[in-house]
């Protein structure tokens, strides 16, 4: 026998040891997949939550919002994720069909995941190396997706997901989890449920919709925001062209059908969009809300959220720009408001209105439009307009502060040209194309002069501006060039009421805020907000600046608000006008509200008056807003206060009924004039105290010396020794200081405008012993006579309207 034959495996042999290997892989896969089944289900089972016994439960509790009334209880003012809910029988067929063909055409025949999706998505994802989120979303997963409060995209989330689902379908039949959905979607316009959106966009009930209605809402639940028909439309029937075409394809409609929709009118005509009662407040508020804890916390995790807003506030500022908006559009000749078309109200002048707390920087009031129903947006916090003069207090801020410039420093107002960054001529222009020539700084502040502003900025660089706006809290981008001066740079009208305050506190910053307080559903506070402040500038600066802006009202481009609109309490602030008119803008403050009204087109096409010659200043467009706001404000503020010392009165008579009998004469009474201190009625405290440090004193407003020519001065403050007001000039012939003109009235006797008098802000009448005559010398030039341009470090840059 030849053993060293060669061994051949037969054909069967071959065919075997080929099968234990596929047998042996298929076990070692089969083995790996069910280790893999059992680490995902306990990574998976644990945390999914429990199903309710009703699906709708799924969208959990509602989060409801609360303002305090005057008496300090809180008053529910909005909620979120709450609303109605219908049958879905009570829900029109060809909604439903739209729904279904648009979000999941499978619907019917898949047990809550949609398999082939899942392996698209799984490919895709594969391919693009993330989490992209690709399809394998179906009805009953977008239902699951609310049971978890995060939408991160990662794969565990997913798997949980599609558990959930199956454990959805395997309990709930498919009327039940169409329902459900048809229910709680979001439909943009603060529309929860097919019921709500109907109502919302169209004013009827779910049950009453068409095939072209039907079609445009299951449009909107992809991106409520973009496609909302209220203001893009164009988007919206775009999209309602894919319903149509995914109904069709799924045959639930026909071509005819689809071409019968289209020649349906789709008219807007819901009433009801967002909150009664400041609805661009509660947006920013429901803005910040998700911004920190999610949307579905905050739709669904049954939240108590405590707000700045006052009631009277927000709704005096809302009827402020509903009734005076409509003399502003007078002035440009627009259509009226109110019976203007859904088109043109879109052209329409809009505004916004921003009211702080000056003392804690708490948002009293926030209208970001007109209309909400026309526009959601809003223009109070998301639009960076140009603002013109009004960001002249900061040039002057860093002039006074960073240089140690005074209100009295002269600077000469003349035709200047400057090479910009980018090596281009600049000759900076003011509104009026006139010049006074020398001028001191609170006159051409006053008067709003751009060639003086520019000149500071020139001197004191664009760079050190910009730092003193981040000190009074202004965020927004700002380049470093020379129209700074002139407000070339967009803010927010929150922003400049913000920093406006400051003027009013004395130096200190107090950061704005919304929300006081959030409680999760059972009552544990899990965020509160501690007002911040920090001091920002001197007391001295500050109150510096405060005299210049109260010269604008007292006498300045500001003056109409005291004149025309009566507004005659203590008050700064400065008008503001971008470039051709095409923003206008008052800021200002009391010592307890700092408000900002900005007016202007949203395309900002210029403000063009419809008397020739005749421009829309920030003067004559925002101030009629601004004033009557703030009249009213102070009345009300001073009318709580009348209030509040009544019943602490009360209270004290009421102590004091019931002291024992001791400490004073006879019987218990009190010792003869003991009473009298008691009865005696206090001073009211000046509503911004001049602090340590700073004088007032009257000079010529061209030349900077002391001076008592009414017509050709002016009282200003300046940084000095004593912190007594003075009269430089001793009154003559033993005259009483009120009858040489050199006090402070509301303004002239015989009605003269102020500018025309000079009599702006007279000094105030105490005299310090032995000051009478005395100059007080320019801190910067060190002598008595005007102070030139040279001396004032030299010329300075670009202009524009005030």
């Amino acid at each position: 026998m030849d053993f060293s034959t060669e061994y051949r495996e037969t054909p069967i042999a071959r065919s075997f040891r080929y099968i234990r290997r596929v047998v042996y892989a298929g076990s070692a896969v089969l083995l790996f997949g069910a280790l893999v089944a059992v680490v995902l289900f306990y990574l998976t089972v644990p945390s999914i939550p429990r199903l309710p016994d009703d699906l709708n439960d799924i969208f959990g509790r509602m989060t409801r919002i609360y303002a305090e009334d005057q008496e300090g209880n809180p008053r529910l003012v909005h909620t979120l994720g709450g609303h109605r809910r219908v049958a879905l029988e009570e829900i029109a067929p060809v909604f439903r069909d739209a729904i279904i063909a648009t979000e999941d055409a499978d619907f019917f025949h898949h047990r809550g995941v949609d398999k082939p999706g899942i392996v698209r998505a799984f490919v895709t994802n594969l391919r693009e190396g993330q989490i992209l989120g690709q399809g394998a979303s179906t009805i009953t997963q977008q239902l699951a997706r609310h049971l978890f409060f995060t939408r991160e995209k990662v794969w565990i989330r997913k798997i949980r997901e599609a558990m959930a689902s199956m454990q959805i379908e395997a309990r709930f039949s498919k009327d039940e989890i169409l329902s459900a959905y048809c229910n709680n979607m979001y439909f943009g316009a603060d529309a929860y449920g097919v019921e709500e959106a109907a109502q919302r966009f169209f004013s009827k009930r779910a049950s009453e919709l068409t095939l072209g209605e039907s079609a445009l809402l299951a449009g909107l639940v992809q991106r409520p925001s973009d496609y909302n028909p209220y203001y893009r439309m164009d988007r919206a029937l775009s999209r309602r062209e894919t319903v149509f075409r995914r109904m069709m394809d799924n045959g639930y409609i026909t071509e005819e059908d689809a071409a019968l929709a289209r020649e349906e009118e789709i008219t807007l005509k819901g009433t009801s969009i967002g909150p009664a009662r400041g609805p661009y407040y509660l947006d920013y508020v429901e803005d910040l809300l998700i911004r920190r804890f999610g949307s579905n916390l905050v739709y669904n995790g049954g939240l108590t959220v405590h707000i700045a807003m006052d009631l009277d506030l927000q709704e005096l500022a809302e009827e402020t720009i509903s009734n005076r908006m409509t003399y502003v559009d007078s002035l440009v000749g627009d259509p009226a408001y109110e019976t203007a078309t859904a088109d043109e109200r879109k052209q329409a002048l809009e505004a916004a209105l921003v009211a702080v707390d000056t003392r804690t920087g708490a948002v009293r009031a926030l209208a970001g439009g007109r209309d909400y129903t026309a526009s959601e947006f809003n223009r109070a916090v998301e639009s960076n307009r140009q603002p013109g003069s009004g960001f002249k207090p900061v040039v002057y801020l860093a002039a006074l502060d960073h240089l140690g410039y005074s209100a009295k420093t002269v600077v000469v107002d003349e035709p200047v040209a400057y090479t910009t960054e980018l090596g281009d001529l600049w000759e900076p222009q003011n509104f009026t194309r006139e010049y006074e020539g020398p001028v001191i700084l609170k006159r051409a502040f006053m008067r709003s002069i751009n060639v003086v502003s520019a000149k500071l900025v020139s001197e004191v660089g664009p760079s050190t501006v910009i730092e003193y706006a981040r000190r009074l809290g202004i965020t927004s981008p700002l380049e470093p060039i020379l129209s700074l001066a002139l407000g070339t740079n967009g803010v927010s009208p929150l922003e400049m009421a913000s920093a406006y305050s400051v003027f009013a506190t004395g130096g200190i910053y107090h950061r704005p805020y919304v929300i006081t307080r959030v409680e999760d559903s059972e009552g544990r506070v899990i965020a509160e907000t501690e007002p911040e402040s920090r001091r920002v500038i001197s007391e001295q600066s500050a109150y510096l600046m405060l005299d210049l802006l109260r010269g604008v009202i007292s006498g300045g481009t500001g003056v109409g608000a005291r004149y025309r609109y009566g507004f005659t309490a203590p008050s700064g602030g400065k008008t503001g006008t971008s470039s051709e008119s095409r923003d206008v803008w008052f800021n200002g403050f009391t010592k307890d509200l700092a408000t900002s009204v900005w007016v202007g087109y949203d395309d900002a096409r210029p403000l063009l008056s419809i008397v020739e010659d005749e421009e829309i200043t920030g003067a004559s467009g925002a101030i009629p807003v601004w004033a009557p706001f703030m009249k009213q404000a102070t009345a009300l503020q001073e009318q709580r206060e009348v209030q509040a010392s009544m019943a602490a009165a009360d209270s004290a008579s009421g102590r004091l009924a019931v002291l024992p009998a001791e400490g004073g004469g006879e019987g218990g009474r009190p010792e003869a004039g003991a009473e009298t201190a008691a009865d005696e009625e206090a001073k009211p405290p000046p509503a911004f105290p001049m602090p340590l440090g700073i004088e007032k004193i009257r000079v010529d407003f061209r030349t900077g010396r002391l001076s008592r020519d009414l017509e050709r001065s002016l009282v200003v403050t300046v940084r000095g020794t004593n912190p007594r007001v003075r009269t430089e000039m001793a009154p003559p012939d033993g005259a009483a200081p009120e009858e040489t003109g050199l006090l402070e009235p509301d303004g002239p006797a015989d009605g003269t405008a102020p500018e025309e008098t000079g009599l702006l802000e007279p000094a105030a009448p105490e005299e310090p012993p032995g000051q009478a005559g005395r100059t007080i010398q320019d801190t910067r030039s060190g002598h008595d006579g005007p102070v030139g341009p040279g001396e004032t470090g030299g010329p300075i840059g670009p202009g524009g309207p005030g």
